[in-house]
């Protein structure tokens, strides 16, 4: 094969199924590698999270995840909780995430972001934690309460 311009080359037409792959040069190598089409894009996956609160119980709420990880490591999380009937709940809304532990970073919090029916919202992991503690903007304030929602994102690492 000839080579080719970029701008002369097919471009694809569609996603490329997770078993194919691309080929690439390695310019230090001289060689041709190839790359799989599975690093490159990635899929969505759902994850069922389970709510609770740091004090008290929470009666009826449900929420989802959808979640990518990129290159083995980096984490890309969105989500949704809905609270129905907070029961006795009170304090920090926890929100369970998928398997995967999250790594140390810099000694602190993996910051997130999200909006309330009620306000802007706080969202932190800690490193080695299962769950994200999601408050309200002043971040004192609890989220909780009957007929709310919360929707929220987070990028982290995984350990």
């Amino acid at each position: 094969m000839a080579d080719q311009k970029i701008s002369e080359l097919t471009a694809l037409s569609a996603l490329p199924a997770t078993n194919d792959y691309f080929v690439v040069l390695d310019t230090d190598a001289s060689a041709t590698k190839k790359v799989a089409a599975n690093y490159l894009y990635h899929d969505w996956a759902s994850h069922t999270a389970t709510v609770t609160a740091s004090s008290g119980a929470i009666t009826t709420a449900s929420a989802s995840n959808r979640y990518f990880t990129l290159h083995g490591k980096t984490r890309f999380l969105q989500g949704l909780v809905y609270i129905t009937n907070k029961g006795t709940a009170a304090g920090n809304l926890r929100v369970t995430i998928p398997s995967g532990a999250p790594a140390t970073f810099m000694g602190g919090l993996w910051s997130g972001w999200g909006r309330s029916s009620i306000g802007a919202v706080v969202v932190t992991l800690a490193a080695g934690g299962s769950y994200m503690d999601i408050l309200l903007y002043d971040n004192s304030t609890t989220v909780i309460a009957d007929g709310v929602s919360v929707s929220y994102g987070i990028i982290y690492e995984l350990a």
